[in-house]
């Protein structure tokens, strides 16, 4: 029950969980949303804002427990969470803005930090970003359109592409020449539009940045007009 808490107060405070705990004032309120929560951000907060409290030494105690049973479930190493409202406010304002420079500024400041990982997804997406033409040209695309641009794709559809196109190179690494070579992609999937829409809803997520990052058969424009295509809803 104890490990359960630490998590559910650990969501709520990302915004994960339940709703939100309500602002509340003075000494008393902020105990109790920290005690009840037995988050640690906020356990940390009511340490550094109230010293004189009554309840200072129950808050050091549950704050020790819970940094203890953290690193324990290895969820967060300890440093982690030094300074976690400036982390927190530094990660929102980055996803905010989407600036590669605020996201480089947090891991410069905490490396090791609570939102790393996503700092450094984000990054690695931003920097596989094309140019905001090729963007613009690829907007709307649909599973008919045919693509602007793009040397192995242009004047194709994706239904087009997916039916008759062949890859630029091995699609498996070690595939013999013969297995691939002169063949559609057909050959090898059964692609359909349902299928190939949640396959392109994957590249746009935050966590897809390895996959984007991968050289695609059929070429990078492809698969930025796979994202484009399921950003506007697989139409």
């Amino acid at each position: 029950m104890q490990r359960m808490r630490w998590i559910c107060g650990w969501m709520l405070a990302l915004g994960l969980g339940v709703a939100s705990v309500q602002a509340q004032t003075g000494d008393d309120a902020a105990w109790q949303a920290a005690r009840q929560t037995q988050d640690i951000g906020l356990l940390q907060d009511f340490v550094k804002d109230h010293p004189q409290s009554p309840h200072l030494t129950e808050a050091q105690g549950l704050l020790a427990q819970n940094l203890a049973l953290a690193r324990g479930l290895g969820l967060m190493p300890v440093e982690a969470v030094v300074d976690y409202t400036v982390q927190r406010d530094m990660i929102l304002a980055a996803k905010a803005s989407q600036s590669a420079a605020e996201y480089q500024a947090y891991l410069a400041a905490y490396p090791q930090g609570l939102f790393a990982t996503q700092a450094k997804s984000a990054l690695a997406l931003i920097a596989l970003a094309p140019p905001a033409a090729a963007l613009s040209d690829l907007a709307g695309l649909t599973f008919t359109t045919p693509f602007p641009s793009g040397e192995h794709v242009q004047g194709k559809s994706i239904a087009q592409l997916i039916a008759t196109a062949t890859p630029q190179f091995a699609p498996i690494e070690g595939l013999p020449d013969e297995a691939w070579q002169g063949k559609s992609c057909a050959n090898c999937h059964a692609w359909n539009e349902a299928s190939l829409c949640d396959q392109a809803k994957t590249y746009t997520k935050p966590e897809a940045a390895e996959n984007l990052a991968k050289p695609h058969p059929l070429g990078e424009t492809f698969k930025i007009g796979l994202k484009e295509w399921a950003l506007g809803g697989c139409k």
